[in-house]
């Protein structure tokens, strides 16, 4: 089988969110399983900036496309997949090649972004990584509102049903239950004793990275920075190393 009849999904779970966010990794891989697609948790390196956390989703996108697979799923960690979460390929329309839903603002949320291997995805990702040194009028946290902005302009962009992105509606009968950060589904998880302690342990890195003015990058490095750390990932994830 090549590479252009396979499906990757991946996740970024950095700083140690591989570990806080355990069953929904194992959640991840239960559903590529299921399905037969590869699936990769991307925890290596252990410890980056949380500019890298945030944007390097992308970066990897683009490699996963570039490395030739037919279709890839990025979900966040903070996302669970649930048992009856259909195919990605059942999202596919004509014309379209990368599927994003509405969070709970209202906006696109990048929690779950699924592509389609063509000339438009990957114009797509080129051109959101591309403007990620510049603000943009959609400014959001990470790299989320340079997503917003490039899909309100290409036409490869379809708007999946809410159920592939449910970070609003407990009752939904969802694909995908995202727990993102400040909606109404991050108090519904719960986490263990060993991921909340390492939880607290993250937090408290985090705000001595904070003190120290070393927890972000600026906005002009971005790209190179994903770009290093990308090659970084594709030593330890083969599924993201370039030829």
């Amino acid at each position: 089988m090549g590479k252009g009849d396979t499906v990757l999904v991946f996740s970024v779970a950095l700083n140690h969110y591989e570990h806080i966010y355990d069953r929904n990794i194992a959640s991840h891989r239960a559903y590529a399983q299921r399905l037969g697609y590869e699936y990769v948790c991307v925890s290596r390196p252990a410890w980056t900036t949380v500019t890298e956390a945030v944007w390097l989703k992308i970066e990897l996108m683009r490699a996963a496309l570039a490395k030739g697979y037919g279709w890839v799923l990025f979900v966040d960690a903070d996302c669970e997949l649930r048992p009856g979460a259909p195919p990605v390929s059942q999202v596919g329309v004509p014309g379209r090649s990368v599927y994003l839903a509405a969070g709970f603002s209202g906006n696109v949320n990048s929690g779950v972004i699924i592509a389609r291997n063509d000339d438009a995805s990957r114009a797509f990702f080129d051109r959101v990584m591309a403007l990620a040194p510049a603000p943009v009028p959609e400014m959001d946290w990470g790299e989320n509102g340079h997503v917003i902005h490039v899909a309100k302009q290409a036409a490869a962009v379809a708007i999946l049903d809410r159920r592939w992105n449910n970070n609003a509606d407990p009752a939904l009968d969802d694909f995908v239950r995202h727990y993102s950060a400040g909606g109404p589904m991050r108090p519904l998880y719960r986490m263990g004793a060993s991921a909340r302690a390492i939880q607290y342990a993250v937090r408290a890195r985090l705000k001595l990275l904070k003190l120290a003015n070393r927890h972000m990058i600026a906005r002009a490095e971005i790209p190179a920075r994903m770009a290093a750390l990308a090659r970084r990932c594709g030593q330890f994830y083969p599924q993201f190393r370039s030829a």
